[in-house]
């Protein structure tokens, strides 16, 4: 009964640790600015860049990937060190799957809708990144490629994080196919798509401004404080 409980809570706590708005709190605390209030007014990494630099934006967006990594690694592998019997893993028709992962996607909701700013949030790419990077790390690598390939290419942080999105869900099959342990890691491959289509959801007031060519191109130039 406290393991289950303990499982149950850690859900609880990816979704507070998710919720953690890193953008707000890195602008107030260095440029004394809200980041809800300048550029696209998200509070992601993409904007974050855009805003307040790319050193502070690339701090967002490791601190929001951490946000999911880390409830991972407390869950998977810190957790089943401290603590008899427990474990990630459950059977279900004599499969057995990890669903550490899940813990992720309790953070990414939090990201997405976070508790500390009225249930809004960011598009839920850096946690998802963090998900990536964690439990299949050359995957996650060619994610940060193909994005920022993308970005220079483009200027679009959404069509950045399209087609990044689209290379992790291709290579990740590709990978476990040449791995030959595509069956037994398909609840991966399902959970990660699952993440891409909610990307894509996110996105999709991005997709309309691209197509009437309003939307704001990625930018590294002054930033927010300086303009004021």
């Amino acid at each position: 009964m406290g393991l289950i409980l303990l499982k149950i809570g850690l859900f609880f706590l990816a979704y507070l640790i998710g919720s953690i708005p890193n953008g707000v709190w890195i602008g107030k605390l260095f440029l004394n600015i809200n980041l809800t209030e300048h550029g696209s007014k998200n509070t992601g990494a993409s904007n974050a860049i855009r805003v307040m630099g790319l050193k502070l934006g690339i701090l967002t967006l490791i601190l929001d990937a951490f946000k999911a990594s880390f409830v991972i690694i407390l869950a998977k592998y810190l957790f089943p060190l401290m603590i008899n019997d427990f474990t990630t893993t459950i059977t279900i028709f004599s499969k057995t799957f990890d669903y550490s992962i899940v813990y992720g996607l309790f953070a990414i909701i939090g990201h997405t809708f976070s508790l500390f700013l009225k249930f809004k949030g960011g598009k839920a790419v850096a946690p998802s990144l963090g998900i990536v990077i964690t439990l299949t790390p050359y995957i996650g690598i060619l994610a940060i490629v193909v994005y920022t390939i993308v970005v220079l290419l483009t200027k679009y942080a959404s069509v950045g994080s399209t087609f990044a999105a689209f290379a992790v869900g291709i290579g990740t099959i590709v990978q476990f196919l040449i791995q030959g342990n595509f069956q037994k890691q398909l609840f991966v491959v399902i959970v990660y798509w699952l993440m891409i289509l909610f990307i894509f959801y996110r996105h999709i007031p991005n997709y309309k401004r691209l197509i009437k060519g309003t939307e704001t191109k990625m930018k590294l130039g002054k930033k927010a404080k300086d303009e004021q």
